[in-house]
Order: structure tokens, then C-alpha cells, then sequence
């Protein structure tokens, strides 16, 4: 019985090395995972327009562990300014981005009345901003 146990121990002893492994460097190892996916990731790539908590920007760099963005400061219509924004791709779910998409040609579309009156005053008011 002693020798079963003896020879269950040093296979499996590398598994149980693992798992500490693991839990000591957890907060690491979910980092990475998460910049890996947004590295890789097609959802926003290096010079996409974004909103960063409805500030106007873009992405500078996507890197396994941050994301680099660039914000405008816009003062009536004019770009007055800027700042530099490096977040940890972990904290990127906590924060607000959004893609814009690109404004729709409603001539195309056959549109009621009230609807093409909603989307027309909403494409103003997008591009006043």
C-alpha cells in the first residue's frame, strides 16, 4: 500500500505544482488571456475612430498586456487638444468604448415618415458633435 501511494506522489506531484503555480500567478496568467484576446481580437484595431467614455479618439496600439488610446479635446467643433490614455486590457470591460459606424445614406431605404425624421435628426446631432 505504502509503495501504491509512493508511486501515485511522484507521478502526480508535477500536477499539484501545476495548480500552485497557477494560483499564485492567477492575476498574470488573466491578464495575458485578456490582452491576447484583444490583441488578437478583430473588434477594435490599431487607428480605429472610437468614443473612450464618449470622449472622441482612436487606438494607437493594442498590446498583450495595454491599450494605448489617443483622445481630442474638442472645443466648438475644433480640435483644441489631447491626452494620452494606456489602460490594462483587464480594465477594458470597465470602461465605456465605443465604434461608431458609418453614417447610412437613407435615400437608399424606404423609410416611413416618422422613422426618417428620427434618423435624419439623429445624424445631425451626430455630426455636430
Amino acid at each position: 500500500m505504502e509503495d501504491a501511494i509512493k508511486t501515485l506522489i511522484a507521478e502526480y506531484s508535477w500536477l499539484f505544482i501545476v495548480g500552485v503555480v497557477g494560483l499564485l500567478f492567477r492575476t498574470t496568467i488573466e491578464s495575458f488571456v485578456s490582452g491576447l484576446m484583444i490583441f488578437m481580437g478583430n473588434d477594435y484595431n490599431e487607428d480605429d475612430v472610437v468614443e473612450v467614455d464618449g470622449k472622441p479618439g482612436r487606438i494607437v496600439r493594442c498590446g498583450i498586456w495595454s491599450t494605448t488610446f489617443f483622445t481630442y479635446d474638442i472645443v466648438d467643433g475644433i480640435i483644441v487638444g489631447g491626452s494620452k490614455l494606456v489602460i490594462q486590457n483587464s480594465k477594458l470591460k470597465d470602461i465605456k468604448i465605443e465604434k461608431p459606424l458609418p453614417l447610412l445614406d437613407l435615400s437608399k431605404y424606404k423609410v416611413d415618415s416618422t422613422c426618417h425624421d428620427l434618423l435624419t435628426e439623429l445624424t445631425k446631432a451626430h455630426k455636430e458633435k
